[in-house]
């Protein structure tokens, strides 16, 4: 090789070299600025969104929604006033029904039978809290449609907003305290039964404190029905005790005493007793017991005509005995012998009972005698009226009488409230 040649060759090598070389010193350069730049943007600098490309001939067109005819909507399923639903969803378990029942479709206004309510199963208060709770009752004359017609169901599957529900409130401060929820099934007509309803977090019982209140009973849209009652509070001061503060309900029942008649016609009195006291064990055991010894006399215009009760022998007369219990207003039933006796001895029929059939027209008083085991007596007096047979309804317990509808004292066709004198 000639040196002009190899000079050439050389100068050729060296060339492509500087210029590789300048070129990776470029890239290098162009790198680091790039890393640079990234790491200066600050972190919520999002590059634009590019535009997105045009379909082409060969993207298959996006599907096509249902025709009407395939689809379903709920709007077309037609479904009554009262879906067929077990759970309630979002927040209407605890709307106000805005169904309209025709009220005017029965004979009388609806109202909450007083034997049930009363019932020892029915009321729960404990005295140490103030908690409430109402459980099964009987309501009458519950309207079976609503005003366009369609036929009523009280059941809670029936209906996405329960149609039965009774509020507690404060008349004092004029405040709602709670509101509970009710279904209800036909007993013996015109009765049904109210039943709570529980899970779906509705509301079982109410926290109350002193103060007046009621209970307001709502069907549908409707205020149909009013049950006044108050609590007082107590206080123990003494530091070791384990509860300080009690509170006592105090209501409409413990001026009233019951008259029925059992399946042969037997007389029952019926009254309504309670035990107030801040001694107690603890807090789980707040229901103290006081016993008494009692006795019952029926009078018909001055003149004894029953008693309850008569010894077997000699046919004296035999003091009973009852237990009271703490906070607890309990009903207590007695069933009267006819009285004079028919005669002496253990002899059948010398303590023939009072009979329906013995209820001749009159003046009748039933007189309560109670002993407590330390020796204090009481007494008291319940007054009702016979005509034709029959006992004379108490004025608040007749629908002629009773200005207050809401406030109606639903005896029903077998039970006779009688008033305290």
């Amino acid at each position: 090789m000639s040196p002009i040649v190899k000079k050439s060759t050389l100068f050729l090598l060296f060339t492509l070299g500087a210029f590789s070389l300048m070129a990776q010193i470029n890239l290098n350069s162009k790198a680091k600025d790039l890393l640079k730049d990234k790491k200066d943007k600050p972190a919520t600098e999002k590059p634009a969104k590019e535009p997105a490309p045009a379909a082409s001939k060969t993207t298959p067109a996006p599907a096509e929604p249902r025709s009407a005819k395939t689809e379903r909507p709920i709007e077309s399923t037609k479904e009554p006033v009262q879906a067929n639903r077990s759970k309630p969803g979002g927040d209407e378990k605890y709307k106000a029904s805005e169904v309209e029942l025709d009220f005017e479709s029965e004979p009388f206004a609806p109202s909450i039978a007083w034997a049930s309510l009363l019932a020892e199963g029915c009321w729960y208060f404990n005295v140490t809290n103030g908690q409430m709770r109402l459980n099964n009752m009987l309501v009458s004359f519950l309207p079976q449609k609503a005003k366009d017609g369609t036929p009523v169901r009280y059941e809670s599957y029936s209906n996405v907003t329960p149609l039965l529900r009774m509020e507690v409130w404060d008349t004092k401060a004029n405040i709602l305290k709670e509101t509970m929820h009710y279904e209800a099934k036909l007993a013996t007509a015109p009765f049904y039964e109210m039943e709570l309803l529980e899970g779906y977090d509705y509301k079982t019982h109410a926290m109350l404190t002193e103060g007046s209140y009621e209970l307001r009973f709502w069907a549908g849209t409707k205020h149909f029905y009013t049950f006044p009652f108050e609590v007082e509070k107590e206080n123990n001061p003494d530091p070791y005790a384990p509860v300080h503060d009690f509170y006592f309900l105090k209501g409409p029942w413990q001026d009233w005493g019951r008259v029925e008649f059992g399946p042969d016609g037997h007389f029952i009195f019926n009254f309504y007793l309670t035990h107030r006291t801040t001694t107690v064990v603890n807090q789980a055991q707040w229901d103290a017991k006081k016993e008494y010894k009692y006795l019952i006399k029926l009078y018909r215009d001055g003149k004894m005509v029953a008693v309850h009760r008569l010894q077997h022998v000699e046919n004296q007369f035999d003091e009973g005995d009852l237990q009271t219990r703490n906070g607890i207003w309990k009903r207590y039933d007695a069933t009267l012998h006819a009285y004079p006796p028919a005669g002496k001895g253990q002899g059948a029929g010398s303590r023939a009972f009072f009979l329906k059939g013995d209820m001749k027209d009159g003046n009748y008083t039933a007189e309560l005698w109670l002993k407590s085991l330390d020796g204090v007596e009481s007494t008291h007096k319940y007054a009702f009226t016979v005509k034709g047979g029959a006992i004379v309804p108490a004025a608040k317990a007749d629908r002629s009488l009773n200005p207050d509808p809401l406030q109606f004292l639903e005896q029903g066709p077998s039970r006779f409230y009688v008033k305290k004198m």
